[in-house]
């Protein structure tokens, strides 16, 4: 499978947990923080993101429990702090061992002037 058909089939996984709803593509990081505070509040610790590899939802409060660097949250999976955890890309349910600055770079979200964008939103209440 080439790169492209991998993120296309990505965009599409993740959607369906995330919500069609919600936009792949931002201008701004300011953009995109506001769209998290529409959807969850001020409290940046509620915003719920899910890993385009597993599909598993965590917040950022998950992630700080988890012992995560705050640059990790909504870039890398949260499986990668957890006693137990599937390899990226592998069939079964997360949390996995993805990490976003990785080979293979699958985070779905684009912020302009940035390389590495986040993981999608998660506006449901699934892990």
């Amino acid at each position: 499978m080439d790169k492209k058909t991998a993120t296309d089939k990505t965009k599409k996984a993740v959607q369906e947990i995330a919500g069609d709803e919600l936009p792949l593509e931002y201008e701004s990081i300011e953009e995109w923080r506001a769209e998290a505070r529409e959807l969850f509040g001020d409290d940046g610790m509620k915003w719920r993101f899910v890993c385009p590899s597993c599909g598993y939802v965590a917040s950022i409060q998950d992630w700080k429990d988890a012992g995560a660097s705050s640059g990790e949250a909504a870039f890398s999976c949260i499986g990668r702090h957890l006693d137990k955890c599937h390899d990226a890309f592998q069939k079964g349910q997360g949390p996995c061992n993805y990490a976003g600055g990785g080979l293979f770079r699958i985070n779905p979200i684009k912020i302009k002037g940035m390389d590495i964008g986040p993981f999608q939103f998660s506006v449901g209440g699934a892990r």
